[in-house]
């Protein structure tokens, strides 16, 4: 596949031959419309926003959503402490509370108007956002499919398709983004939670978000995660735990020193 930014051809995607490469290009087929709204826009070049920004986002999301609520459903500090993790641990349950779960979202994600939506949205990406704003560095493309359409599917992995995850990242390959909603055992740890935390969703499905790696990383863990998980009797490269990255194929890079955080990305041609 060929996209284009902003009018521009970018980068091209060739497949890997494997099943979940094919199940992906079977997913997005089936849900591409071509209308230039394919793409999730403003979060596909979110970490190219000034972290200002993205305190502002999730504020404004607050307030509309207890503006929705006619009262202060989401209660936060008057003084915020940014540095504070518990704030943002405190306001992910709040959206956990709001979304549900991928296949069975709240009754409130079903019938919400779409701007109601979009901030639930927002009070969850920001929250991540921030939390991982010192470790965000320009060193991958993210593309988040939208979130708009009636339907965002979703294809289990195959017991045997566990076996294509890596633990490694190569300059210019394409691998699975997270399709889920909820915290893998690398955000627990991040994050000072319990390894029994409720939400606890790691990567067992092919979904439509992706990203490509713009550089090389022969361990995708950090020691401190490998010491916090291994203390909890968990083997961080067990496959089946679903905490690699899988491969779907390798980007040829055209270019992409023109990106914005206004960026728009439009699928030009099938080139597979």
């Amino acid at each position: 596949m060929l996209f284009e930014i902003d009018d521009i051809p970018s980068f091209e995607i060739n497949l890997y031959d494997n099943s979940v490469a094919r199940e992906w290009k079977k997913l997005i087929k089936a849900i591409h419309v071509g209308d230039g709204e394919d793409v999730d826009h403003r979060r596909s070049f979110y970490n190219l926003n000034s972290k200002e920004e993205i305190k502002n986002d999730l504020l404004n999301a607050i307030e509309k959503i207890n503006t929705f609520f006619k009262k202060e459903f989401i209660v936060i500090p008057k003084n915020i402490d940014w540095d504070d993790q518990k704030i943002y641990n405190d306001l992910h349950i709040y959206f956990e509370k709001l979304s549900g779960n991928f296949n069975n979202p709240t009754k409130l994600i079903k019938i919400a108007p779409s701007n109601i939506k979009e901030s639930i949205r927002d009070l969850n990406y920001c929250v991540h956002a921030l939390e991982n704003f010192s470790n965000i560095k320009q060193d991958n493309i993210k593309i988040q499919w939208t979130k708009s359409r009636t339907v965002t599917p979703r294809i289990p992995l195959k017991e045997q398709e566990y076996n294509l995850i890596k633990f490694e990242r190569i300059a210019k390959e394409v691998y699975l983004d997270y399709n889920e909603l909820g915290k893998n055992y690398i955000d627990l740890w991040r994050d000072n939670l319990d390894i029994s935390y409720n939400s606890l969703k790691n990567k067992h499905y092919v979904g439509a978000d992706f990203f490509i790696s713009l550089k090389n990383q022969k361990n995708i863990f950090h020691n401190d995660f490998i010491k916090w998980i291994k203390n909890h009797n968990i083997d961080p490269y067990e496959k089946k735990h679903g905490i690699g990255l899988i491969a779907i194929g390798k980007a040829k890079i055209i270019n992409i020193k023109h990106l914005t955080k206004n960026s728009k990305v439009t699928i030009i041609k099938e080139t597979i």
